[in-house]
């Protein structure tokens, strides 16, 4: 279980004219003083099983919960159709193109990225291996897909198939079962706008699960993901699980800035820094292995400027990771409002 450590109290369109002149105008946020920067330790634990869910402007971790404790992703907006794959459970997907769950019994047996489709790290619904799985009139393809799952801590593979029957502006429905089932499971996955996403874990049968916070009460979460080296392997892709910082994908953005040093950057001058919507702008690159040492090695010159939900802009650099202990996966940050 990640616990925090330290100072915990201290821590951590398109519109018409018309339409446009009847909305009510925003009430102006009003932003906490900046304050001194805030030191803050989490521990991952050196498996990194668990991920933790941090809110800057109240300091502290809002949630917790099993990096493996779901397969997939939905989209949870009222016209959201994207379904995601859990990177940081090592879930791979293969398109069968076939529409009859009988004649899908066996799952490719050599894994390649010709046969095995993985999301781009950037976490953007344009950027999901399974894209739009719909005709151009919103319809289902019916396509099946297999999902390569692991279980018992990585230790054995499982495969299931599924299948999308239908998005529309409060749920998904979904079919899904074995490999060497002929009858489908059906299964209804609700969409709340108070999340970013809905969830679906083939676990225990099959089952709906939700391990984010509501999308208004985080910025980062430190968590497992895939990153994936493009061209790397004879010109085909690489699929690597790492462990990092990604970024809440409701109303947020992101900048990286190695020019000046952590306690210098503040003010207007933030707000001219490149931002992306991205989530793995922060990423895990702010930590390299050392094969020589033997240990991972911390860039404190690295630093990430976050445009939150709320518009305030909080800049944040790691200075370690390892804790008193010698423990790795215990990430060490400072954190300030900066403007």
């Amino acid at each position: 279980m990640m616990k925090m450590k330290g100072l915990f109290g201290k821590y951590l369109i398109f519109a018409s004219l018309l339409l446009v002149s009847c909305q009510k105008p925003d009430e102006p946020v009003s932003l906490p003083d900046k304050g001194e920067a805030e030191y803050v330790l989490v521990e991952l634990g050196e498996d990194y099983l668990d991920q933790l869910f941090f809110d800057f402007e109240t300091n502290r971790v809002v949630h917790i919960s099993k990096v493996s404790s779901w397969d997939l992703a939905f989209d949870a907006s009222p016209t959201g159709y994207h379904v995601f794959m859990n990177g940081g459970g090592d879930v791979f997907l293969h398109n069968t193109h076939e529409t009859d769950f009988d004649k899908v019994t066996t799952a490719p047996s050599k894994f390649s990225t010709e046969d095995w489709m993985f999301d781009r790290p950037c976490g953007l619904g344009d950027s999901t291996a399974m894209g739009d799985w719909r005709n151009p009139n919103g319809m289902a393809l019916n396509e099946i897909y297999i999902a390569k799952l692991k279980i018992n801590s990585g230790t054995d593979v499982v495969f299931k198939k599924f299948r999308m029957v239908l998005a529309d502006g409060s749920r998904y429905v979904m079919e899904y079962a074995d490999l060497d089932e002929t009858t489908a499971h059906t299964i209804t996955i609700p969409k709340d706008e108070k999340y970013n996403y809905s969830y679906f874990s083939f676990a225990e049968g099959g089952k709906i699960v939700q391990p984010d916070p509501p999308k208004d009460t985080w910025d980062i979460v430190f968590t497992r993901y895939r990153y994936v080296y493009y061209g790397y392997n004879n010109g085909q892709d690489f699929a690597y699980m790492v462990t990092g910082v990604l970024t809440n994908p409701y109303n947020t953005t992101t900048a990286a800035d190695s020019t000046k040093k952590f306690a210098e950057l503040n003010g207007e001058e933030i707000t001219k820094l490149k931002y992306s919507n991205h989530r793995d702008v922060i990423g895990f690159d702010w930590k390299e292995y050392s094969l020589s040492a033997g240990a991972y090695n911390v860039n404190t010159a690295k630093n990430y400027v976050i445009k939150n939900r709320r518009g305030q802009y909080w800049k944040i650099h790691f200075l370690d990771y390892y804790n008193k202990q010698g423990v790795k996966g215990s990430p060490s940050f400072e954190f300030q409002r900066a403007f």
